[in-house]
């Protein structure tokens, strides 16, 4: 992509370095030189004082080659629109011999494509997610691949073999905050006004992983991400991995390879508001792993392929709230719960999903789930061809939930099916169905 290459050399030509007295607000232009592999970014980011400051990113596009990564009171500001992010053609290669964390290279089939400075990742059919490796190329030689770092696995032996399809892939968020969860505390960091575009024409896959999401964000608090665009992650589009407070607000998320939205790993306390999440290969919005007390509000999740929210209560997630969204001619549900508890679904509207199969999933499905309270939905159709099996089904062992106001009409086998003994359901809207008496 070479004109993108030339943006980023001219930038760095037609300004001057920043002075000394501006250094809480910098400009990536005044850092752009040939051959950075964040085109100036990470060195403006370097370049603030310990206390952070302000990275202005203005008009232009940026072909990374490794992830942009945050520290503490540190603030990325784009240009809307006008800011992309974006990344080069895939590489990658086969292990031909076991790696180990510890290690500081593998060795491989091929090293075309690959450049030193680039970030990649190194998985195989069992190490993936924590347990996949994130290493940046210190050396290039024939078929073997030097990496500055050792290789890091949340595994506890970290073998990456050739039997289990081992592979090196210069994949990468785009911005991060930590590559793994249990690495230091990030405090009070912002990601503001920016587009990502992962060129999946020239990244074809099919490997992907929620810790390569564009943004990726681990044990981080206090964080802001808003006024984001991502379009066509290879992997997960904002994920959010553990930590506290933080907020993703304003932003569309499009034609993810993997979830639009991706609450997880002991997150607590967050608020994911006015967001789009659409067209995605996973769910429009993913609950996983002990999220807690986070709320889910005012989003359009629509056209996903999965849920439009989906895993709310597996894993561990407890006190949260998804209210007033509108899930619409998803894949599956429009919401699922499954496999939790103590979860609050309200004032949502659930219209014409499971598109994967007229009849199939439910407009809110409460699978294995308990003492949570479903309340003031509406599930049903917009153009009276009903595509939903019931508004709201109850599965499983499924018991001691509150059901109530909720409207549920248009649907094919009725508005709601109840299972739970202990279950209460009250003022209701919709042919109700429970089990027959043993």
């Amino acid at each position: 992509m070479p004109g993108i290459v030339a943006v980023c050399v001219v930038l760095g030509a037609a300004h001057a370095p920043t002075q000394a007295a501006d250094k809480q607000t910098l400009n990536a232009a005044d850092f752009a030189r040939a051959g950075s592999p964040t085109c100036g970014i990470q060195e403006a980011i370097d370049a603030l004082p310990a206390d952070g400051g302000v990275v202005n990113i203005p008009p232009g596009n940026y072909c990374l080659r490794r992830s942009i990564a945050l520290r503490s009171r540190v603030t990325l500001r784009g240009a809307g629109s006008t800011t992309v992010l974006t990344r080069g053609k895939q590489a990658h290669a086969r292990l031909t011999q076991p790696a180990r964390k510890g290690d500081t290279s593998v060795e491989v089939e091929t090293t075309a494509g690959f450049r030193i400075g680039d970030e990649v990742g190194l998985m195989d059919d069992k190490m993936r997610g924590w347990y996949m490796a994130h290493c940046i190329i210190k050396q290039v030689e024939a078929r073997r691949l030097v990496f500055g770092e050792p290789i890091v696995s949340g595994h506890q032996e970290g073998v990456f073999t050739p039997e289990r399809n081992a592979v090196v892939i210069n994949y990468f968020p785009f911005i991060r905050a930590n590559a793994m969860h249990w690495q230091a505390p990030v405090r009070e960091v912002a990601i503001l006004d920016l587009t990502f575009d992962a060129n999946l024409a020239e990244n074809p896959g099919p490997w992907t992983d929620f810790t390569l999401a564009a943004i990726h964000l681990a044990n981080v608090s206090d964080a802001v991400v808003r006024g984001c665009v991502v379009r066509g992650s290879i992997a997960d589009g904002i994920g959010v991995q553990g930590g506290s407070d933080n907020r993703v607000e304003g932003c569309l998320v499009e034609n993810c390879r993997g979830h639009g939205f991706h609450p997880g790993t002991s997150l607590r306390g967050a608020v994911f508001a006015n967001n789009v999440g659409r067209s995605n290969g996973g769910d429009g919005l993913y609950f996983c792993a002990e999220v807690t007390g986070i709320t889910v509000a005012n989003n359009l999740f629509h056209h996903n392929a999965g849920h439009g929210i989906g895993g709310l209560g597996g894993g561990g997630d407890r006190f949260n709230v998804v209210a007033n969204n509108v899930c619409r001619a998803n894949g599956s549900c429009g919401i699922q719960l499954t496999d939790g508890r103590d979860n609050v679904v309200t004032g949502n509207v659930c219209l014409d999903n499971s598109q994967r199969g007229a009849g199939k999933f439910s407009g809110i499905l409460i699978a294995n789930t308990t003492r949570s309270v479903i309340t003031g939905n509406r599930c049903g159709c917009e153009d009276d061809k009903p595509s939903q099996r019931f508004g709201i089904e109850e599965t499983g062992a499924s018991d001691t939930n509150v059901i109530t106001g909720n409207l549920c009409a248009g649907n094919l086998q009725g508005g709601l099916a109840i299972v739970g003994s202990g279950t209460q359901t009250a003022a209701n809207a919709g042919t109700l169905v429970k089990p027959s008496a043993p």
